[in-house]
């Protein structure tokens, strides 16, 4: 891999060091130009419609080829907490009445369970504690029973980049009958992600963090073998059988025949969980980010990223600094979280500096990519 054309290729680099790709991604160029191509489009033409919604199709083929997945698997949404509220709206809790969840996940990966619990559908929240930053594989196994309908935990947290053993929890999840879902925004685009080998029913990622996307475009994979048991109580004009998606592919015009609003029938695959209108220009968007994070994949960029992190904690633990990211190999993730007083002060005055870091409680949250160099973790300790 050539890291000096990779870099050419992001135009934030020139002038600033970039430590926030658990935050937000910095753009590549062909993202910004697929974007304003979209916007030329738009201006001069008007709607598109027939020729935007191939790029639908495609984008879900990339991100399918990204998770090693088949297309019909992977759904276009608008984020992946309205990805969830899909899922979760799709779930039967009448023989079920339990929830797991972690304390590491992002808040909307509670919330929303705790809403269920609070409206009615659902009895217990079964939220587990972090034990020294990560949580064990015991207590999942004393959380989860025949009467958990699912357990929901993200394949990285964003709080420290503890990376879950998703394997290992999927099996105690099935060997009851639950499902498992899996948010993987602060590991795609950096660690290998096959949904064979993680065997999880439900994976949900957004493209503005690693994968160096926009906002407003997501993705959501459900396993062929579990989606019978995902009967969604709200369908969308685009997740029904004869979407216009649908239609389109069967070379038909969209609009050529009426709607059947005598009933709703849900798509057979994935798509069943799109529910309305895409925001096109950050699907275009997505696509190029896809592609780019395709054309340079994790195989490749896990082993960079695991460097940088290993050299930014060495220089960390020198300088005294407690780092609060998980230590051992099997936990380590793209994130590395670490003590530092005054926080948020010490990350405004590093972006006086053009150096980008994320202040958080009590601490600060550093994320390398790829694109990042040793000699740019070295400039970072030394502003430290």
């Amino acid at each position: 891999m050539n890291l000096t054309q990779v870099r050419e290729q992001i135009p934030l680099l020139s002038n600033t060091l970039y430590f926030d790709n658990a935050g937000a991604g910095p753009p590549p160029a062909s993202v910004y130009a697929e974007m304003q191509s979209f916007l030329n489009d738009w201006r001069d033409h008007g709607e598109r419609w027939e020729r935007w919604l191939p790029d639908i199709v495609e984008s879900r083929s990339l991100f399918a080829k990204l998770i090693h997945a088949k297309t019909e698997q992977v759904a276009c949404i608008p984020n992946v907490s309205s990805g969830l509220g899909a899922i979760a709206s799709s779930l039967q809790f009448e023989q079920r009445q339990n929830v797991v969840v972690s304390e590491l996940n992002f808040p909307t990966n509670v919330y929303l369970w705790h809403t269920l619990k609070e409206k009615g559908p659902l009895e217990e929240v079964r939220l587990l504690k972090a034990q020294d930053g990560t949580i064990p594989l015991s207590a999942y196994e004393r959380a989860i029973d025949d009467k958990t309908a699912a357990v929901s935990v993200d394949f990285v947290s964003w709080v420290n980049g503890c990376r879950e053993n998703i394997p290992e929890v999927t099996k105690l999840a099935h060997a009851h009958g639950a499902l498992m879902l899996v948010d993987v925004f602060h590991a795609a685009g950096v660690l290998p992600i096959n949904v064979g080998t993680l065997d999880v029913d439900v994976l949900l990622c957004g493209t503005y963090k690693w994968l160096m996307g926009p906002h407003g475009a997501a993705y959501l994979y459900t396993n062929p073998e579990t989606l019978d048991q995902l009967q969604p109580s709200i369908v969308g004009w685009h997740g029904i059988r004869d979407s216009v998606i649908a239609r389109v592919q069967a070379d038909e015009p969209p609009f050529g025949r009426p709607f059947d609003l005598s009933h709703a029938d849900p798509a057979g695959d994935a798509t069943r969980f799109e529910w309305g209108t895409w925001a096109v220009i950050s699907v275009e968007g997505a696509k190029a980010a896809l592609e780019f994070t395709l054309k340079y994949p994790p195989e490749e960029r896990w082993p960079i990223i695991q460097r940088l992190n290993e050299r930014l904690v060495d220089g960390l633990r020198r300088k005294k600094r407690r780092v609060t990211s998980p230590s051992e190999k099997e936990r380590l993730s793209g994130i590395v979280t670490f003590d530092m007083p005054e926080p948020a002060r010490v990350a405004q005055r590093l972006l006086d500096e053009h150096v980008v870091v994320a202040p958080r409680v009590n601490g600060l949250r550093v994320s390398p990519h790829f694109y990042n160099t040793e000699e740019e973790v070295d400039r970072l300790l030394q502003k430290l």
